[in-house]
């Protein structure tokens, strides 16, 4: 055989193998960035569901006033975001949690008032720092915006005085030095002195001024979700 024949077969080889590679990087390289890069990530801030062990329904035999008294966010608080990205095709989700996060509300006469929440958006991590390192700089500029808040505008008549129950919360959402006005359902467990309170807020990027998140072929949904777990104390 002529070494122009066994050339050109080689090129072929080579070429094949070039194009099994590109087809591999394609298929496998977005299931494993999904799979060893992201990996799996916490479920979303919630109560326990209800009918669930310690899941109490409202109740309808506490006394009126039994939630009066000024609440503060404690420890055990948790606060983040939740976006989903796209890599040629593979979906993943992305979760940020801090529990840095301060507030409080008031409750008189079975009426919700000040309530207000503040998260160190420069403390939220990722599973992956060049994330986190874009998330504080050219995303979220936590230098020269380092916390999200959220302040009730308006009083609101809680639907029970204990267990189990939902509230939903009108506020002004302050995030990148943006502020709009939101309205935020509470999910919330009363027993005694303990509070839990439950909740998510959808955050449209380009409402805030949020860049564009997505970044070196990876595409990001032009929102998320502000979520928050939060137990508090008199």
């Amino acid at each position: 055989m002529s070494s122009k024949k066994l050339g050109s077969r080689k090129l072929l080889t080579i070429g094949g193998a070039l194009v099994a590679l590109v087809v591999l990087a394609v298929t496998v390289g977005p299931w494993a960035y999904g799979k060893f890069v992201v990996g799996e990530q916490p479920d979303e801030l919630a109560l326990p569901a209800a009918g669930a062990s310690g899941a109490a329904e409202p109740d309808t035999t506490a006394a009126s006033d039994a939630l009066d008294g000024a609440w503060t966010v404690g420890g055990d608080s948790v606060a983040g975001y939740r976006v989903d990205e796209v890599l040629f095709g593979q979906n993943v989700t992305v979760v940020g949690r801090t529990e840095k996060v301060e507030g409080e509300a008031t409750v008189a006469g079975g009426t919700l008032d000040g309530v207000t929440m503040t998260v160190d958006m420069a403390s939220v991590a990722t599973d992956e720092a060049r994330r986190d390192a874009q998330y504080r700089d050219r995303i979220m500029d936590t230098a020269t915006y380092p916390t999200a808040t959220f302040t009730q505008t308006a009083p609101v008549e809680l639907p029970a005085t204990g267990g189990r129950f939902t509230v939903t919360v009108p506020g002004d959402l302050t995030v990148r030095g943006v502020t709009r006005a939101v309205e935020v359902e509470l999910d919330v467990q009363a027993s005694g002195d303990a509070l839990d309170v439950a909740g998510s807020i959808d955050v449209v990027f380009a409402d805030f001024k949020i860049p564009e998140p997505g970044f070196s072929g990876i595409s990001v949904d032009d929102h998320g979700k502000i979520e928050f777990l939060l137990r508090l104390a008199r």
